[in-house]
């Protein structure tokens, strides 16, 4: 059992690292491309509206989640968020493919360069991924009785 728990934080751990990766990737590349982003965000008719709030508080969330990621006592919550965060980008990718599909990714970096289809594939992969880390973390997180029968919660990665 000790093992299995150890693996399950190395997995754990290798999740949070991805998805922190990706968030900061996603939000410099926004942040870098600013201009462009604001642009393409305000070019979807029903997000016009809030593109010019929108432009401001996605790039903080994305980098919001990757420092939960990175300290062990946030982890969850930024797990949990990841998985929220990539579940409405992908039902946002997949509007766009139904409604839109003419209009650009405004993702930025090396994302822009893959078609919807593509993004929508590579998005469903990191929501699984996300949902995986909640999971793992749930199990490698859940107190335990000791031989004593008092709990043991001090599982922190």
């Amino acid at each position: 059992m000790h093992t299995l728990k150890s693996q399950s934080r190395s997995i754990n751990l290798g999740i949070s690292l991805a998805l922190s990766l990706l968030w900061m990737y996603a939000a410099t590349a926004k942040i870098l491309e600013f201009d462009k982003f604001t642009i393409q965000m305000s070019q979807v008719s029903f997000l016009k509206p809030f593109a010019g709030v929108l432009t401001w508080i996605i790039p903080f969330a994305e980098y919001s989640l990757a420092a939960l990621l990175l300290v062990s006592k946030t982890r969850r919550l930024g797990l949990l968020g990841s998985a929220i965060l990539m579940s409405v980008f992908t039902v946002y990718i997949a509007g766009m493919i139904s409604f839109s599909p003419e209009l650009p990714c405004s993702c930025g970096g090396i994302i822009n360069n893959l078609t919807w289809q593509q993004h929508l594939l590579f998005n469903i992969g990191f929501t699984a991924l996300a949902i995986t880390g909640v999971y793992v973390h749930s199990f490698t997180n859940t107190p335990h009785k000791n031989t004593n029968g008092n709990s043991n919660s001090n599982n922190n990665i």
